[in-house]
């Protein structure tokens, strides 16, 4: 299933607590930049100071089938829990997904921990 990426505000293209790719999102014709980001929390139960590690991939397609060996970027987190940092990029891909390639979350004395990472893709209008 693939979705038109609407801009200019922030669109969902992932939310997701395991490692995995996400839907296809269809890039439409008329927008250029694409700014990605990707937050990564960690919640704990009985502790504080969750900390976070991810390795998070943009994918491109012109298909929406088959993704380029070269991926547009690579977000890898490592720390206290939230983390967050993004991209932009200036090419006309046709589809675009984001992929968890691998995902933990833990705190000290915790009873159990839990985590969630969101990819938000947002466009500007071609000039």
């Amino acid at each position: 299933m693939s979705t038109n990426v609407l801009g200019p505000g922030p669109n969902l293209i992932l939310s997701s607590s395991s490692s995995g790719a996400g839907d296809w999102h269809r890039v439409h014709p008329k927008l250029g930049k694409l700014t990605f980001q990707v937050v990564h929390t960690g919640t704990s139960v009985g502790a504080t100071g969750t900390t976070v590690s991810s390795t998070t991939v943009i994918e491109a397609s012109n298909n929406g089938v088959n993704a380029l060996d070269t991926v547009l970027g690579t977000i890898v987190f490592a720390g206290d829990s939230p983390q967050s940092n993004g991209f932009t990029i200036d090419a006309n891909w046709s589809y675009v997904r984001a992929k968890i390639n691998s995902v933990a979350a833990a705190s000290a004395g915790s009873t159990g921990s839990s985590f969630g990472i969101a990819v938000t893709c947002s466009a500007q209008l071609r000039s």
